[in-house]
């Protein structure tokens, strides 16, 4: 995995920092790169903005997404109101004290926390569930042995495999169901309707005066109508985000192996079913600009009289048709759908079907 090892923006330490513990943090952004951030500040702004101090371009976080800052020589981190959230250790918290190990999830993006000088995370920082069954464990060796104790715990932990397997695949069936190709069905009808009302526009036959004005202006129309597709679907894409950051937060807290080799094969399924949605984006913003680009001609060719524009006019808007790109995407979908479907099965069997379908 390459490693960007450039400086970050902040170049200026921060005096008190040279007291006590400070931290570097190691982002892993959606793409795959990874890049070390030293805490050169009391405090560091985390998001999607530029003007964050740690900048990720990940469209599943918030342009201001989080919060650390350094106090008392604990170094803590804070929510700043984000739309998906924190994940800490795979559990979502608001604000929390961060220790050496610690991996955070924000949006897409995994952040794993090196305290220089710092100790890992100790029983009181974990759930009250996790100390409770750390108690029984002790409890359980010093009755009968340390060889019966390393048992249970092993038994525990397989446990806990099953039920948090359980539930990563039911929440991963859950996003079976929310399909993006069927967030705008409604609005690609109307532009439909638009389309047939406008007709094909051809030099052989040009509009004239007030029809060609009507003609250029239902074309920026239907431009600012498909950008409007392309922002509803991004705002999709992101409620879908926030479920696939839960999975990914689970699935980090297998201790098998096995298991956690075949739910990352999953979670790559996942992933390629959320790039639908995205593709899907990316092709209305696409057709928005050609609608644009054609509107342009046609004021060329039709309101200014430029016949060098003809020839453009006459082929059309440069870009999939509205009906075209939902073919696509429910093409796409049902593709992703099925390889992921296939890919909880196996996993279903491995929890006893306790997830149920």
């Amino acid at each position: 995995m390459a490693v960007d090892t450039t400086s970050p923006k902040t170049e200026m330490i921060d005096p008190a920092l040279l007291e006590g513990v400070s931290a570097n943090f190691i982002v892993k952004a959606p793409s795959g790169l990874e890049k070390s951030y030293p805490m050169q500040k009391i405090a560091l702004t985390i998001g999607r903005s530029d003007q964050c101090d740690i900048s990720v371009k990940d469209s599943s976080m918030s342009g201001r997404h989080a919060e650390i800052s350094k106090a008392n020589g604990d170094i803590k981190i804070r929510d700043l109101g984000s739309a998906n959230g924190i994940y800490l250790n795979g559990e979502r918290i608001e604000e929390a004290e961060l220790y050496d190990g610690d991996v955070l999830r924000l949006g897409q993006t995994s952040i794993r926390i090196d305290v220089v000088g710092g100790q890992a995370r100790s029983q009181e920082g974990l759930p009250l569930r996790a100390v409770a069954l750390s108690l029984a464990t002790i409890l359980v060796i010093a009755g009968i042995g340390l060889g019966v104790g390393i048992a249970v715990r092993k038994k525990q932990q397989e446990r806990r495999d099953l039920r948090t397997l359980a539930a990563f695949v039911s929440a991963a069936r859950e996003g079976q169901h929310a399909k993006p190709c069927a967030a705008i069905v409604d609005k690609v009808q109307d532009v439909a309707k638009e389309l047939n009302a406008l007709g094909k526009l051809s030099c052989s036959e040009p509009l004239r005066g007030d029809e060609a004005k009507r003609a250029v202006a239902g074309y920026r129309e239907l431009a600012r109508t498909y950008q409007l597709i392309a922002t509803a679907i991004n705002q999709f894409a992101g409620q879908q985000a926030t479920s696939t950051q839960a999975l990914t937060g689970a699935a980090e807290q297998l201790g098998d192996l096995d298991l956690k080799l075949r739910v990352a094969e999953a979670q790559e399924l996942i992933d390629q079913r959320s790039q639908v949605a995205s593709a899907f984006s990316s092709d209305w913003r696409k057709l928005s600009a050609a609608a644009s680009a054609y509107a342009g001609g046609v004021e060329q060719a039709f309101v200014l009289g430029n016949k060098a524009s003809c020839a453009a006019v006459d082929r059309g808007v440069n870009a999939k048709s509205p009906s075209d790109v939902l073919i696509s995407c429910n093409k796409g979908f049902d593709r992703a759908k099925s390889a992921v479907e296939d890919s909880l099965k196996e996993l279903d069997e491995l929890t006893g079907g306790e997830t149920g379908e």
